[in-house]
């Protein structure tokens, strides 16, 4: 219980730096192999919900990388990992790499090989609802209207 307490306070702190903005295409299973800047926000113990739906930077997000944490496999919203924003030119198809089933592209700039944010919603951590993020942070529960 500790740990997963520990994980909605991580998750709650990460909610407040992000907007609302689902990417328009995916890569799954697959991490670029060649980045054109360094990653302008990183943020950890986030869902990959979080990540493929909503911008972390102030500048136009280009594309984010995902990358799991298998420590919290077991809970609600899985996968949890880190996720790396990016305000540059987005890689192209040649410069994503092999498989790696830890590893997930979205792109806001760019084409990803499916289009959609390509997870499903971002879940309560102690419930598994879906919920929607606001704009500023504030979690609304069992909606998927958020502004």
């Amino acid at each position: 219980m500790h740990c997963l307490s520990l994980l909605i306070l991580v998750s709650l702190g990460s909610l407040s730096s992000a907007t609302l903005d689902p990417c328009t295409s995916n890569t799954p299973n697959k991490c670029p192999t060649t980045y054109n800047c360094s990653a302008t926000k990183v943020s950890k113990a986030i869902q990959a919900a979080e990540c493929s739906h909503n911008t972390r930077t102030s500048s136009t997000q280009t594309f984010a990388v995902f990358v799991t944490d298998h420590q919290y496999d077991s809970s609600h919203g899985a996968p949890y990992g880190t996720c790396s924003a990016y305000t540059c030119t987005s890689p192209s198809t040649s410069e994503m790499g092999t498989t790696d089933d830890d590893c997930w592209t979205f792109f806001w700039s760019g084409t990803g090989e499916e289009s959609g944010v390509g997870t499903n919603c971002i879940e309560d951590p102690e419930t598994g609802e879906c919920d929607c993020e606001n704009s500023d942070g504030t979690l609304i529960a069992g909606s998927d209207s958020c502004t």
